[in-house]
């Protein structure tokens, strides 16, 4: 990727930048650097105080939290390899590549083997089947298990996935999926097989004796309606395929060009994008913030972190940050399937967690949720309470008010320091320090890039796109504009809409890639921020329309569409309003009924609200529902062109005077064991 030259140093320059150029860390696909122990010697990522020792095949990594259940360092590499076999032997290709055209961050091109879609809960299972994927030379596409059918169409319909492991509870919504593609897919959907993972009956890693899975396309259903084959996954694990070698399907110089992960991220078209996440992208983040854990590590003056895994690990902030890190340090994580209040407190001092990850909303139960304070409690004799073993926690995903930090720190005894990443940049800055000075210091700020991130404020006076001399023209210290990142951690492209039905010989469509790097390689994040003297990120605002659910981005034309959708509907305009107490915004819509008369009947108005909330509830998944409530207006404020003006519908006046309708009924958090996130 592009590393020019930065400004030279903050106080001669005063330009808003921070960080540094990458150093060194070398080329490997992702299985093989997981599982080399890259942190085992002081180099250009490990600081000395950062080297660990050997991790043993027998030391657990992954706890199921409930059960004790645990996967070892060894069996999961094991099982992996094994699950890569199976996954070859049914005829997946991994060198039956797709290149697409070069980007900024990806000179060579983007590289897509075969894809396969894991949708799975956090589980034991996980990690294996993920690292089994990339072991066998093939891409992995993660999805949410909350997702409905129709989203899961949209991401079908754009990887073609040609296997699916996916949890029994999803298994309806992903077959109403595969019967939403168009005829002329159908042929190859029908084709895939399906595995399946069974939550409530799964006792992996205790594998029952089965059947090898058998090859793409070879199994149907008894039934005269054709369906996919289903199987249980772990007979990927039994097949007679000899051992894998990663290296064979993935040489090291691959890795910066061919696609481990897509993740997937709401755009403001209103569908979710595909984010292609390289190999090396994955692993340069696990080396940058091992880089930059000696605050929290050292701290805890343990053998080995020992974390909680509740943070979805088909979430980046999951994926990168708890799964991969934990393998590439031996750390062991306690699996939790879902957030509970009650289980995470119960947890903590049991499993004596030593760093906490979390959404926001976590950290405001902990400020504020009574059923905290028999843990935050200090034993008189020894000054300890159920948070001493936590040396520090980290959240990201949303705004944090300082406010809820300091009740945390005063409460239970811990920072909560804030981050800053995307699904298109991994995790990219991190407050530093565990103490209250450093917490006061720091106050609304979202710390400095890791090792090898650099992070600069655009000159938003600059005409788009921007450069001035064939660079991105930088802002000054202290001014606001939009907060531009540049890292091996970046995502090489979007993945095209439609891609695989670009005629032969036509490039796909870049043009989502194009608006969203810079010619010189920096990632538009489309948040607004400053940047202090001192090198700290401050985000102010953002310039995406996106509304920010907990650690999830939500499009609201996504929204606007489900509700004009509905015959009772003229118009609709959707923004994101801020809930203190709960630390996230909720999706908020502003709505014309198409009876204008409506709007003096609120009886009328309230079982149109009803109606609107079962059709949201109906066509997405839970984060996009109407927490913020339906408000019943003459008129959507749209500019000339027709452009919804979203900013006068979160600022208030009489454009957005109407009657309002909360379709939920909020819940005091904590106050029972059935506190969930």
């Amino acid at each position: 990727m592009s590393t020019t030259t930065p400004p030279s140093t903050l106080t001669s320059t005063r330009e808003a930048y921070s960080g540094a150029p990458p150093g060194h860390v070398p080329l490997n696909n992702t299985f093989n650097w997981c599982f080399s122990q890259p942190f085992l010697s002081a180099n250009d990522y490990t600081p000395q105080a950062q080297v660990l020792d050997k991790i043993e095949d027998e030391r657990p990594i992954f706890v199921d939290n409930a059960s004790d259940r645990k996967l070892t360092y060894g069996q999961m590499r094991s099982d992996a390899l094994a699950l890569a076999a199976g996954l070859l032997s049914l005829g997946l290709n991994p060198s039956d590549i797709i290149k697409l055209p070069p980007t900024p961050t990806c000179p060579q091109g983007p590289e897509i083997p075969p894809v396969v879609l894991i949708q799975l809960p956090n589980s034991l299972a996980f990690a294996p089947v993920l690292l089994g994927t990339l072991a066998a030379g093939l891409t992995a596409t993660l999805v949410s298990p909350a997702l409905t059918s129709d989203e899961i169409a949209w991401i079908l319909q754009n990887s073609r996935p040609r296997a699916i492991i996916t949890a029994k509870a999803c298994l309806g919504a992903m077959r109403e999926a595969l019967e939403k593609q168009e005829p002329r897919d159908r042929a190859f959907f029908d084709a895939v097989p399906i595995f399946i993972f069974d939550a409530a009956k799964d006792h992996y890693p205790s594998v029952s004796s089965s059947s090898p899975p058998t090859s793409v396309g070879s199994g149907s259903s008894s039934s005269s309606k054709k369906t996919n084959k289903t199987q249980d996954w772990k007979v990927l694990l039994r097949s007679s395929r000899a051992t894998v070698v990663p290296s064979s399907f993935l040489p090291s110089s691959a890795s910066p060009a061919r696609t481990a992960v897509i993740l997937w991220s709401s755009g403001t078209s209103g569908r979710s994008k595909g984010v292609l996440l390289s190999h090396h992208a994955l692993n340069f983040s696990g080396a940058h913030m091992w880089h930059d854990a000696a605050d929290y590590h050292s701290l805890a003056k343990v053998r080995q972190q020992r974390w909680l895994g509740y943070v979805p690990f088909y979430h980046v902030f999951g994926l990168c940050n708890i799964v991969l890190l934990a393998i590439m340090t031996g750390s062991t994580v306690y699996v939790m399937p879902s957030f509970s209040l009650d289980g995470m407190l119960a947890a903590i001092p049991k499993r004596k967690i030593t760093y906490l990850h979390m959404a926001p909303p976590i950290a405001v139960m902990l400020a504020k949720a009574p059923v905290v304070e028999k843990y935050a409690k200090r034993d008189p004799k020894t000054g300890k309470n159920g948070f001493s073993s936590i040396v520090a926690a980290v959240t990201g995903g949303a705004p944090l008010g300082h406010e809820v930090v300091v009740e945390v720190y005063k409460r239970c005894g811990f920072r909560v320091r804030l981050g800053y990443g995307l699904s298109e940049t991994c995790s990219t800055s991190l407050q530093r320090g565990t103490s209250e000075k450093e917490m006061v210091e720091q106050a609304g700020e979202t710390g400095v890039p890791h090792w090898g991130v650099e992070v600069m404020i655009a000159d938003m006076d600059v005409p788009a796109p921007g450069l001035v001399d064939g660079k991105t023209k930088a802002a000054r210290i202290g001014q606001e504009g939009e907060i531009l990142i540049r890292s091996p951690t970046l995502l090489s492209a979007y993945l095209p809409v439609g891609m695989f039905r670009t005629p032969k010989g036509q490039e796909p469509d870049m043009s989502v890639t194009r608006e969203a790097l810079t010619v010189d390689g920096w990632f538009r994040t489309g948040d607004v921020g400053t940047i202090s003297a001192q090198g700290r990120l401050r985000i102010t605002d953002r310039l995406k329309e996106l509304i920010k659910v907990r650690a999830y981005q939500v499009a609201p034309a996504e929204l606007e569409a489900v509700l004009c959708s509905s015959p009772s509907v003229a118009d609709a305009g959707v923004v994101g309003v801020y809930d203190e107490s709960e630390a996230t915004e909720w999706p908020r819509a502003y709505v014309v009924p198409h009876k204008p008369e409506a709007l003096e009947n609120k009886t009328e108005l309230e079982k149109l609200a009803h109606e609107l909330r079962v059709l949201v509830e109906k066509r997405t998944t839970k984060y996009k529902w109407l927490m913020g409530g339906v408000v019943f207006v003459k008129q959507i404020p749209k500019s000339p062109s027709g452009k919804i003006l979203r900013r006068i519908l979160k600022s208030g006046g009489e454009d957005t005077e109407g009657v309002e309708i909360q379709v939920y009924q909020k819940k005091r958090r904590g106050a029972t064991a059935a506190s969930k996130l």
